[in-house]
C-alpha cells in the first residue's frame, strides 16, 4: 500500500497541531495549579492572621509594655515560672486538681502582658483557665486565675 506525500504531510501537520494544543494545555493547567496554589496560601495567611490577632506576637501595645526589654526574653520568663508550678507537689495550683490525678497543661498561649489561656486535662475532665500573670523582672512572675471552664 502506497501512501501519497500529501497524505503523510496531512498527518505530520495534524500531529504537529496536536502537539502543539497539548503544550498550551500543559502550560494552562500549571498556570490555573499555581493560581489555585495562590489563593490557598492567601486564604491560610488569611486564617492565621485572624487566630493570631489575641496575641502577644501581633499585640504592638501589650509589646510595648515590656520596653526596654524584648517580649521574648518576657514570655521566656514567664513560661518558665508557669511551668515550674507544673512541677510542684500535688500539680499546679492555678489549675484545677481531680481526685486522685493531677491536671496537665495541654496548650497554653499568651495572649497580651497580662493574660494567658491554659488548656488543661486530667483523669477526669479538661478544661480551660484564664490567668491574669505579672511579669517582675526581679524575680518571680505573679499568676492568678480569673475564670476557669471545666467540660
Amino acid at each position: 500500500m502506497k501512501i501519497s506525500k500529501k497524505i503523510l504531510f496531512s498527518i505530520a501537520i495534524c500531529g504537529s497541531l496536536l502537539a502543539s494544543c497539548d503544550k498550551k494545555q500543559e502550560k494552562s493547567s500549571e498556570l490555573f495549579n499555581q493560581a489555585l496554589l495562590q489563593d490557598s496560601l492567601d486564604l491560610y495567611k488569611k486564617l492565621y492572621t485572624e487566630a493570631a490577632y489575641f496575641s502577644i506576637d501581633n499585640n504592638e501595645n501589650a509589646r510595648k509594655e515590656f520596653m526596654p526589654t524584648t517580649v521574648e526574653d518576657v514570655m521566656a520568663q514567664v513560661i518558665q515560672d508557669f511551668t515550674a508550678l507544673n512541677r510542684q507537689e500535688g500539680g499546679n495550683p492555678l489549675l484545677p486538681q481531680d481526685l486522685g490525678g493531677i491536671s496537665k497543661v495541654n496548650r497554653l498561649s499568651v495572649i497580651n502582658h497580662k493574660w494567658l489561656i491554659v488548656d488543661f486535662y486530667s483523669d477526669s475532665f479538661v478544661g480551660e483557665v484564664l490567668i491574669r500573670y505579672h511579669y517582675n523582672p526581679e524575680g518571680v512572675t505573679e499568676f492568678q486565675v480569673i475564670d476557669t471552664v471545666l467540660y
